[in-house]
């Protein structure tokens, strides 16, 4: 798993998140801006999360892989 420290997310990076652990589904979102815990995120539809670090992958592989 690669998942990234809060300090290694910059605004404007992309991400993946998993959305259903049981469809073993995962969203594209852009990152807002981060509050000190947790990132402010933006999907290409428009609709917007805050989502923590841990919750946060480079890859779709890798956010499928983080569910076992």
């Amino acid at each position: 798993m690669n998942k990234m420290d809060a300090k290694e997310w910059k605004a404007g990076d992309t991400c993946f998140v998993i959305v259903n652990k049981k469809k073993r589904q995962s969203m594209e979102y852009k990152v807002l801006s981060f509050d000190g815990r947790y990132y402010f995120l933006e999907s290409r539809t428009g609709s917007r999360i805050n989502a923590s670090p841990s919750r946060m992958f480079r890859s779709k592989e890798d956010a499928a892989a983080s569910l076992g």
